[in-house]
């Protein structure tokens, strides 16, 4: 553990820390159900990726109004550190967690309601790890835990979609979609509308059915940081060495790759202009030549980074 003098109690440092992993791997290598939510996430018959983010319990002796809550791994600014430096020292303190990927600053949160004994403002950064680097530190003495941002899973759930939906009634609920910018469990955004006159619209969980599904004002911070990873996948940029890992491994489908992506940015994706945006010229992937047919149907053919994953950063 670090130890730093001089730590300032009125600048505190939040961590939103995304990870990525498939249902199969939740269910045979995640031990402990409390320490994922909601409970559902990772039963039989699921499957599909899942988008977490880090949470630990709220600190009750400094938030008694957050009791059985949990929160964003957080802490203080030392004198000596950045705020690079102190979301780094954090991490290992709280998470036991070497982040070898970036951190970036998402913003600053005032809430003055924040902190009943002080008034704090908090820096909030975000960044992603690969599930196999978290795992090890679920559970321990933190209570390290995973709350679930998004899934296809969710998607489906936003959308209404039952077992009993006919192709057609699947495709038309699934259109809903369509509207948002973006879905997942801590807000969402719609799109514009021009025939109504209604430009962008958000929902954030404080206004959302659920309510509240951390303590604090980290729902906030999760929804932006979602936001801010989404990016990842604009245009012709390389997800991969943006977000700094790599969890499909070597050798992936495009299909698989789609589901990251949709699953990353809350929305679904046309497959026939997807296949033709990753296997333009100017894709980040190339052909390994290799195919898969581990699953039902054709086999598929099977891609890699233009960069090896070890050269991600």
């Amino acid at each position: 553990m670090h130890m730093t003098t001089d730590i300032y109690f009125d600048k505190a440092i939040d961590l939103v820390i995304f990870t990525i992993v498939d249902e199969a791997t939740i269910r045979g290598k995640v031990w402990d159900e409390d320490l994922i939510s909601p409970a559902t996430v990772g039963q039989k018959g699921a499957s599909g990726l899942s988008l977490f983010v880090v949470t630990v319990p709220a600190d009750t002796a400094i938030y008694p109004d957050a009791a059985g809550k949990r929160v964003l791994p957080g802490g203080y600014l030392g004198k000596t550190e950045s705020l690079e430096q102190a979301s780094r020292r954090i991490l290992e303190d709280r998470l036991g967690l070497t982040l070898r990927s970036k951190v970036r600053q998402l913003g600053i949160f005032d809430d003055p309601k924040r902190d009943p004994n002080d008034r704090v403002l908090s820096f909030a950064y975000w960044g992603m790890v690969n599930f196999e680097d978290i795992r090890k530190f679920l559970g321990g003495r933190e209570r390290v835990g995973l709350e679930l941002v998004n899934s296809q899973s969710y998607l489906e759930e936003f959308c209404g979609l039952t077992d009993k939906d006919s192709p057609a009634e699947r495709e038309a609920k699934l259109a809903r979609l369509d509207a948002h910018d973006g879905v997942s469990r801590f807000g969402n955004r719609t799109m514009p509308n021009a025939r109504t006159g209604v430009g962008h619209h958000k929902s954030l969980t404080s206004n959302m059915p659920t309510g509240r599904l951390l303590a604090l004002d980290h729902d906030d911070m999760v929804f932006y940081a979602w936001r801010a990873l989404r990016h990842a996948f604009d245009g012709r940029l390389d997800p991969f060495r943006y977000l700094g890992i790599n969890p499909l491994g070597g050798e992936f489908r495009l299909s698989d790759l789609q589901e990251f992506t949709e699953v990353c940015r809350g929305e679904r994706i046309q497959r026939d202009l997807f296949r033709r945006q990753m296997t333009s010229e100017t894709s980040y992937l190339r052909p390994t030549n290799n195919k898969d047919g581990s699953r039902p149907g054709k086999p598929a053919n099977l891609y890699s980074l233009q960069v090896p994953p070890a050269d991600q950063a």
